[in-house]
């Protein structure tokens, strides 16, 4: 399983012009990569107006496969000299399900949620709320073994409140190395501030993190949304 965690940076006041160009385009056409997707989220702290990509790809060759073969469809032509104009820069990287079953509910470890699946997540639609929050650590080199033995020894200890709202958590493959990214969703912010505080709360939570801090180089995390689009947001029920 290969993880390709995609960001699309916009010039200011293009995101709706980006999310217009999908609609214009279709989605038949990218089918090979819409049933690998796992969703399109746009952030609402962080880098502003990005828009993040994830998806689970089989391995490298099925992604070479499905994304390389989308570049020869003449029919896709229009669309990206629509979108590339829209864009400041393009980023990508690959991730692995992190060594711990716990911590892969949905990929990795057994686990292969796909768009073909129900949807597990709320609803979409103008009264919904709902928000993923990415937070990524940049570990000091050499030290992913012992960030991993941590959680087994004192993170986990904090029971559900460990794993609570968790999608997945992953590691670089490629890219910047030694980063571990966790994905959780919540209901609203208040939802999100109420679990933060419970876990800072929490004795084996915070010895968690007194034993990573030193391997700690850097902490970043956004709060991003699920595209409005049902298509480009398969983990939630359409409106």
């Amino acid at each position: 399983m290969l993880i390709e965690h995609r960001a699309y940076t916009l010039r200011p006041g293009n995101l709706d012009a980006f999310l217009t160009a999908q609609t214009v385009r279709g989605f038949e056409r990218v089918r090979p990569i819409m049933e690998r997707l796992i969703g399109y989220f746009v952030t609402h702290s962080g880098p502003e107006t990005q828009v993040v990509h994830l998806y689970n790809f089989a391995s490298y060759d099925d992604w070479t496969k499905r994304l390389h073969g989308l570049y020869d469809i003449k029919e896709l032509e229009p669309y990206f000299k629509t979108v590339r104009p829209l864009m400041l820069a393009q980023e990508n990287k690959f991730l692995a399900p992190a060594p711990i079953v716990e911590l892969t509910p949905r990929w990795g470890n057994g686990n292969n949620w796909l768009p073909a699946d129900r949807p597990i997540l709320g609803k979409l639609g103008k009264s919904a709320t709902n928000l993923v929050e990415e937070s990524t650590l940049i570990l000091t080199p050499g030290a992913l073994a012992a960030y991993w033995q941590a959680y087994r020894e004192h993170g986990l200890a904090a029971g559900s409140l460990a794993t609570t709202s968790l999608l997945g958590c992953f590691y670089s493959l490629v890219g910047r190395q030694h980063q571990v990214v966790h994905y959780r969703s919540y209901a609203d912010y208040p939802a999100l501030r109420a679990h933060r505080d419970v876990l800072a709360g929490n004795a084996s939570w915070r010895e968690f993190q007194r034993t990573c801090a030193p391997l700690v180089m850097s902490a970043d995390t956004k709060v991003m949304e699920p595209a409005p689009l049902a298509p480009m947001s398969p983990l939630y029920e359409g409106a």
